[in-house]
């Protein structure tokens, strides 16, 4: 009966052997298993709308102007006034004066006849440059008084004034 008691339980044992065999071969077989695929989607992101007019063009003549004088040298400064950078491109300018029978034309711009408007606004020298806030690029052009052959006398203490043009 000893015999018969050992071989019940040698089988029982190989059964619950081969059994955690079978459980552990499947339970590995499982870790192995997965499914393939594609996929896609989309994404959104916006971009801020640039703000306008945040160039700000100073730049004063030096010296009071009369017929006959040379030309003097105007320093002007594009200031980026905005809160993200911008690349300033180009810069113009037109001349006007607060005395009637003077105008622009009675000026010269990097010596030629001053523009009236800011429709004919002459294109001033500057690099395309890139301004962060804050930051400012300079330029240099000439200007002077425009001797012409008639009586310029309505220009007699005529308050100049240059407008300017960034973009």
């Amino acid at each position: 009966m000893g015999t018969q008691k050992q071989k019940k339980s040698s089988k029982k044992k190989a059964a619950a052997i081969v059994t955690a065999g079978v459980l552990g071969l499947a339970t590995a077989g499982g870790a192995y298993a997965y499914w393939t695929s594609t996929g896609g989607g989309t994404g959104e992101a916006a971009t801020r709308t640039g703000a306008g007019s945040i160039f700000t063009v100073t730049g004063d003549v030096p010296d009071a102007m009369y017929p006959g004088d040379s030309a003097q040298t105007v320093t002007a400064t594009v200031e980026n006034t905005g809160t993200e950078n911008y690349k300033v491109t180009g810069v113009s300018a037109w001349v006007e004066t607060d005395k009637v029978g003077c105008d622009g034309s009675d000026y010269r711009l990097n010596g030629a006849v001053a523009p009236t408007s800011s429709a004919s606004a002459a294109a001033l020298t500057i690099a395309p440059t890139d301004l962060a806030p804050g930051a400012t690029k300079t330029l240099t052009y000439s200007i002077q008084f425009n001797n012409k052959a008639t009586s310029q006398n309505a220009c007699q203490g005529a308050k100049v004034t240059v407008h300017y043009i960034a973009s």
